[in-house]
């Protein structure tokens, strides 16, 4: 039994993925923009931003199995809004929330072979 195997990584999708995390992460401890710009509700900003990160998650990392997927960008999530209230921003349960059922929708999506 191997105890590392060899997994087929995207390299270009993995480093805009890498970029897209930190990006997020980056937004996700400034001062908050009391809702002003193109997406006012938090709740649509967390859902977009964790259905693009998954996505290209999904394509970085072609061979995992998406409930790992799920669950590292999962516990990304909630690890954000750890930051959040340490940084003075309002840290919501809603938010995991959001990040969790874009995740479902892709998974859906990936389990169809849509």
């Amino acid at each position: 039994m191997q105890l590392f195997r060899s997994r087929k990584i995207n390299r270009l999708a993995f480093v805009v993925f890498v970029a897209a995390s930190l990006f997020t992460l980056w937004r996700a401890v400034l001062p908050d923009d009391g809702g002003v710009g193109f997406i006012p509700w938090d709740k649509a900003k967390h859902f977009i931003a964790f259905y693009v990160l998954t996505a290209l998650a999904v394509a970085a990392l072609p061979n995992s199995r998406f409930w790992r997927i799920g669950a590292v960008l999962l516990a990304f999530g909630i690890g954000i809004e750890v930051v959040q209230a340490l940084v003075g921003r309002d840290a919501a349960f809603g938010d995991v929330v959001a990040d969790a059922w874009c995740e479902t929708v892709i998974g859906s999506k990936n389990a169809l072979n849509f």
